[in-house]
């Protein structure tokens, strides 16, 4: 990995929703060319980092920088310009049900290109083959499988020729075999077009093969970050028992108190009463 400054640079970043709290002073930084995945728990924030970073939600303190731009900090033009720069991959793919899968990977180039009718046809063609789909242009989602509609999804991600991957939970619902299949095209892309990656899952398999880093999310807080072989060898309990799926450990145990739910109650005047 180079020691150039970081595309993607998580600082400090929180998040809270009423007195849940969310994400709790995560920092991460995402270098060019790097494959970050990220793992936790259902309900951990993993969903609402992908949404800090897109300019989707506003953090109630720190912050999230693409390409060295401080993404809450922008102005609607410049949000539209650091998005132009990201590829996103929802979960379940998240196609147009009443547009074709041609239609769906030319959604972004019609609305945000110059490009004549031929050439779109020309870049559908090329993203579709890059995941292993040519051929499914006239097909709608309907007559797809789950895992043909996250591979004509990573196609509409790549077609503006992002800088920027972000794959929110890519294999969730999927058999094994196709999880792999996945998991491959993932590493496919990284290599084929050289773009910066975060990855959100529950697939300890695929996390191990298109990870250059892994990180770990519990109770809001980011308690790993680091290469798979090193993460793997981590004494943390919280890694060791998420690495095992044990039902057995601190994972599973009730949290303290959130720190905010605490100050209401310390500065509540009724409980003098």
């Amino acid at each position: 990995m180079n020691d150039t400054a970081p595309v993607i640079d998580v600082v400090n970043l929180s998040k809270a929703f009423g007195p849940k709290v969310v994400l709790s002073n995560v920092n991460l930084q995402v270098r060019e060319g790097e494959s970050l995945v990220v793992l936790g728990g259902s309900g951990t924030g993993k969903t609402v980092l992908l949404r800090n970073i897109m300019g989707l939600l506003e953090p109630d303190s720190g912050h999230v920088a693409i390409e060295g731009k401080i993404v809450h900090q922008l102005d609607r033009e410049g949000l539209f310009e650091v998005r132009k720069a990201i590829g996103m991959c929802f979960q379940m793919a998240a196609l147009f049900d009443s547009m074709t899968v041609f239609e769906n990977v030319a959604f972004a180039l019609r609305r945000h290109t110059g490009m004549t009718e031929a050439e779109i046809v020309d870049r559908v063609d090329e993203c579709l083959s890059m995941v292993g789909m040519k051929g499914t242009q006239a097909l709608k989602p309907a007559e797809l499988s789950g895992g043909m509609k996250r591979r004509v999804g990573f196609a509409r991600a790549i077609a503006l020729k992002p800088r920027i991957l972000l794959f929110d939970e890519p294999t969730t619902g999927l058999d094994p075999v196709m999880t792999d299949v996945i998991g491959r095209i993932i590493l496919d892309l990284k290599h084929e077009l050289g773009v910066t990656s975060i990855t959100i899952t529950h697939d300890l398999k695929s996390a191990f093969e298109i990870a250059d880093r892994i990180a770990l999310i519990f109770r809001g807080e980011c308690i790993a970050c680091e290469p798979p072989d090193a993460f793997k060898q981590n004494p943390n309990p919280v890694v060791q028992q998420f690495l095992r799926g044990d039902a057995d450990g601190p994972f599973l145990q009730d949290p303290p108190p959130p720190k905010r739910a605490l100050a209401r109650v310390v500065h509540n005047p009724l409980q003098l009463l």
